[in-house]
């Protein structure tokens, strides 16, 4: 008797940037909350690219826009 295969779980690095896929943003806004709360977890940091599936350029244009928003008291800073 064969067993059923179990399914894989997909690769998080194949992922699409969403990012890219509408066009691609050239600016992401540190006033911007909603765009950037999915790549903020619970205690603060910057999700890693391996996990969201951005792209080097737009992972570095988030990082520099949740630092502002930081510093602007937009988000809070690390727990």
């Amino acid at each position: 008797m064969a067993q059923p295969q179990k399914q894989r779980r997909s690769d998080p690095r194949m992922k699409k940037c969403p990012f890219c896929a509408g066009g691609g943003a050239k600016y992401i806004d540190y006033k911007d909350y909603p765009t950037m709360k999915p790549y903020v977890d619970y205690f603060g940091n910057i999700m890693k690219r391996y996990y969201t599936g951005v792209c080097l350029k737009h992972q570095k244009m988030l990082r520099t826009a949740i630092e502002r928003a930081r510093f602007m008291a937009f988000l809070a800073y690390r727990k």
